[in-house]
């Protein structure tokens, strides 16, 4: 069995690849397990609506499939977590979706929590998947920051947008706020810098969600 933590981006954007790459960082450590950031290049570059969420499905489990053998755990870098039924059909390690992973951390942080989302147009659809989840009780709401994932490398427009959209959720009464979006990671800091208020990275939260999960289950084996 492999140890490798597999954190799959399920749009074809390397940039975002790169800057989750680079905010795992600090859950790498001599002797640890690898963290290994792939790209589904055949995907759209953003994934923003169900017919994107269920184009990415097959080509996703194909690649948990390939990737199997010498995996320990497998992360779903989106927030819509797509295909993670599916995906924890195709293998029996540990696969953790950044929304659930996201949720889960921020509260331990806080009473209330807000999610950032990009478009107004997603903020129904991340409402209904909190029901689905059973989470929304302790949900004090959904901003969008009106910046479309494909457009999230500006950072001169976007950290600012993402600010004030975590104000306005801190204004709700969100004691922690999560980035909705896997390109949204870089802002991390400075948006909790900005609005002092904990901001959950989901990419980072998964990934050390998975990597326990992978440990615990390589004792029992």
């Amino acid at each position: 069995m492999g140890d490798r933590t597999v954190v799959i981006n399920p749009n074809s954007d390397r940039a975002v690849t790169a800057a989750m790459d680079r905010n795992l960082e600090s859950l790498r450590f001599a002797g640890g397990p690898a963290i290994c950031c792939e790209t589904l290049d055949d995907a759209p570059p953003g994934i923003e609506t169900a017919r994107h969420a269920d184009q990415v499905v097959g080509p996703l489990c194909d690649l948990i499939a390939r990737e199997d053998h010498r995996a320990g755990a497998f992360v779903i870098a989106c927030f819509g977590d797509p295909g993670l039924a599916s995906a924890r059909e195709t293998t029996n390690k540990p696969v953790i979706g950044i929304c659930e992973g996201g949720v889960t951390v921020a509260l331990n942080h806080g009473e209330h929590y807000g999610i950032l989302t990009n478009l107004p147009d997603d903020i129904g659809a991340g409402l209904r998947q909190i029901r689905g989840l059973g989470l929304d009780a302790r949900l004090a709401g959904i901003e969008a920051c009106g910046i479309a994932v494909t457009d999230l490398g500006d950072a001169q427009r976007a950290e600012p947008e993402l600010a004030a959209a975590a104000q306005r959720l801190k204004d709700r009464g969100a004691d922690v706020v999560i980035l909705g979006c896997a390109g949204m990671v870089p802002y991390a800091s400075g948006v909790e810098r900005a609005v002092g208020v904990r901001t959950i990275d989901p990419v980072h939260a998964a990934t050390g969600i998975a990597m326990t999960a992978a440990r615990s289950c390589n004792k029992g084996t």
